[in-house]
C-alpha cells in the first residue's frame, strides 16, 4: 500500500493496528447506541499516539478553527462553503474538538485501507487543546474567533489561554492566520506574523449610506459608543505594554475599535469587513473587501485543492449583500471568519454568499423546533459574553415569551458556575418574559441569580428534570418559547424536543455538543 509504505513500515503497521481498533470501537458504539465521537480516537491514540499527524499529513490543506465562542458555527460554515464549492471535506462536525475527537474524525474519513477520502480537513479545536492538536495536525490555516472568560476550572484566566495559542503558533511559522480584528486579544496574535488576514465589523455610520444604520446593530454600545451596562469586557489592557486600551466604539464585550495610547497598538484594518447589519429572523448585512495594508502579506492560495481557480478574491472596495438564515449579531463574525478562510482556498465570496442561503445551524445554535404548537428555539449558553448575546437576540423580538434555563455543572459544562453572576440576566425582568423555568443540576442557583437580577419570584419555576421542564414550559404563556442550556443538557433537550414536538428543519445533525 503506497499510502502506508511512504511513511515508514513501523509507523504504517502501528497506524493500521490503531486504525482497525478504532473502526471496531466505532462499530461497537453504533451497535450499543453510544455516539462514539471521541472513543474511537481514544483507542487509536492509545495504540499509536502519532495517528493524527500520520493522517493529517495526507491532506492537501488542513484548516483549524479555535477560540472561545463561535468555533462550531464557524467550522460548520467553512465546511459547508467548501463542500458547496465542490471540495470533499473531513470535518469533526460532531463537535468533539479535543485530540481524541480530531483523531476519530480523521479516521472516519478514511476508506477501508486507511486512506483519507477527502483532500481538505476542517478541524474545530478546543482552545485549551491547541497545544496538543496543532503540533500533530500542523494546520496551514488557523482561524481564531474571539477570547472570553470560559470554564475557569479548565482554562484558568485568558492570559494562559492566549499565551498557549501564541506559543503553539511559534512552532508553526508557516501557518497563515485569519483573525478577528475587533478583539484585541485575538488581533495581538497576528503581530510579527508573515501571513495574516483580518475580518471585522465596521461602525455603521462610517460605512453605510443609511444614517440610522448604527441604531439597528450597536450590539454592545449605545449611539455614542459607550459600553452598555451588563456587558462583559475582557482584554482591557494592551498585551504588549499593559496600558489601558482606548475605544472609539464597541460592538459587544471587548469587540470594537481600540487603540493603545502607550505603544500604538490598534485595531488592524480588516481585509473583509461587514457593515449595515440588520437583525431579525435572519441576518442581512453588507460585506466589503477592503484595501490591504502594505505591511501585511495575503494568504497564498495553493492549487490542487479543487476550488474554482482564481475565484477567491474580489477587487478592493467590492461589496456584496449577504443574507443568512441565522439570528444574532455575533453570527456576523462567524460568517466573516468562515468566508475569509474559504476565500483563502479560492472559493469566491459570491459563491459563499449563495451557499449561505441553505446553511443549517448545528444543534443548539438557535435551533428551531415546535412545542405546544408554538415555535421553540434551543440555544447553547456557557459563559457571560455568550449569554448576553443570546439574551439580546431573543429579547429583541419584543413578543411575549417563556423560557427554560437549564444549568449543569458537569465536567464539560465547567464545575464553577459563578459565571452566572457575571452574565446580564436583568433583561429577563422585562414584561415580555412571562415565565422562566429553571432546570438542570444547578436549577436552584439559577433561580437565586435571577431573583437578584430583578426577575419577580412569581415568574420563576423550579423544575430540575429535563422532560418535566419542557412539559412545564409548554403550559406557559407566550407567542414563542426558548430553551437555553449548557453543554451536557443540550443534546438531551434537542432529542426531547424532537419527540415532544417536531424539529423545524433548521439544524444539521450532530451527536454530541462541542466545547465551543
Amino acid at each position: 500500500m503506497p499510502f502506508i509504505s511512504g511513511k515508514g513500515l513501523t509507523a504504517g503497521l502501528r497506524f493500521l493496528l490503531a486504525f482497525w481498533a478504532a473502526r471496531l470501537t466505532a462499530l461497537a458504539c453504533r451497535l450499543f447506541g453510544y455516539p462514539g465521537t471521541s472513543l474511537p480516537g481514544v483507542v487509536a491514540l492509545r495504540l499509536y499516539p502519532g495517528v493524527v499527524g500520520f493522517l493529517a499529513s495526507s491532506y492537501e490543506r488542513v484548516l483549524a478553527v479555535t477560540g472561545t465562542n463561535g468555533k462550531t458555527t464557524t467550522a460548520n460554515l467553512l465546511a459547508h462553503f467548501l463542500r458547496r464549492a465542490g471540495l470533499r471535506v473531513a470535518h469533526n462536525a460532531e463537535g468533539a474538538n479535543m485530540l481524541p475527537g480530531v483523531a476519530a474524525a480523521l479516521i472516519r474519513d478514511c476508506d477501508r485501507l486507511g486512506r483519507p477520502r477527502s483532500r481538505v480537513a476542517v478541524l474545530e479545536v478546543d482552545e485549551g487543546s491547541v497545544g496538543r492538536v496543532f503540533p500533530a495536525a500542523k494546520p496551514g490555516i488557523v482561524v481564531v474567533t474571539n477570547y472570553f472568560r470560559d470554564q475557569l476550572d479548565r482554562y484558568w484566566e485568558l492570559e494562559r489561554t492566549t499565551g498557549l495559542l501564541r506559543s503553539t503558533l511559534d512552532g508553526l511559522p508557516g501557518a497563515a492566520l485569519i483573525l478577528n480584528a475587533d478583539d484585541p486579544l485575538v488581533a495581538a496574535v497576528g503581530r510579527g506574523r508573515a501571513e495574516v488576514r483580518y475580518y471585522g465589523v465596521n461602525r455603521e455610520e462610517e460605512s453605510c449610506d443609511a444614517g440610522d444604520c448604527a441604531a439597528k446593530t450597536a450590539g454592545g454600545t449605545n449611539g455614542s459608543g459607550s459600553v452598555v451596562a451588563g456587558e462583559t469586557r475582557e482584554g482591557r489592557y494592551c498585551t504588549s505594554c499593559g496600558t489601558e486600551l482606548v475605544y472609539r466604539y464597541f460592538h459587544y464585550g471587548q469587540l470594537g475599535d481600540y487603540s493603545c495610547p502607550g505603544c500604538g497598538f490598534q485595531r488592524p484594518d480588516p481585509d473583509l469587513a461587514a457593515s449595515c447589519v440588520e437583525e431579525g429572523e435572519h441576518l442581512d448585512f453588507t460585506v466589503q473587501v477592503l484595501q490591504r495594508g502594505s505591511e501585511r502579506a495575503s494568504i497564498r492560495q495553493e492549487s490542487g485543492t479543487g476550488a474554482p481557480s482564481g475565484s477567491g478574491n474580489l477587487p478592493a472596495g467590492a461589496t456584496l449583500h449577504f443574507t443568512a438564515p441565522l439570528r444574532g449579531f455575533y453570527n456576523v463574525y462567524n460568517i466573516l471568519a468562515a468566508a475569509a478562510a474559504a476565500s483563502a482556498l479560492g472559493v469566491s465570496l459570491d459563491a459563499v454568499r449563495k451557499s449561505l442561503l441553505d446553511y443549517k445551524p448545528a444543534t443548539g445554535r438557535m435551533e428551531e423546533f415546535t412545542l405546544g404548537g408554538r415555535p421553540c428555539t434551543l440555544a447553547l449558553i456557557k459563559n457571560p459574553a455568550g449569554v448576553n448575546q443570546v439574551l439580546k437576540t431573543i429579547l429583541a423580538t419584543g413578543t411575549a415569551k417563556s423560557l427554560v434555563l437549564a444549568i449543569n455543572d458537569l465536567a464539560a459544562d465547567g464545575r464553577d458556575v459563578s459565571w452566572l453572576w457575571d452574565a446580564d440576566f436583568a433583561g429577563l425582568a422585562d414584561g415580555q418574559v412571562k415565565k422562566i423555568v429553571c432546570s438542570g443540576l444547578r436549577a436552584a442557583d439559577m433561580a437565586v441569580c435571577l431573583k437578584y437580577a430583578g426577575v419577580p419570584p412569581e415568574r420563576l419555576l423550579l423544575v430540575p428534570g429535563r422532560a418535566e421542564s419542557l412539559r412545564a414550559l409548554a403550559e406557559q404563556e407566550g407567542e414563542e418559547l426558548f430553551v437555553l442550556a449548557t453543554y451536557t443538557n443540550l443534546f438531551d433537550y434537542a432529542g426531547l424536543l424532537r419527540r415532544m414536538g417536531k424539529g423545524g428543519g433548521r439544524s444539521a445533525p450532530q451527536d454530541l455538543p462541542s466545547l465551543s
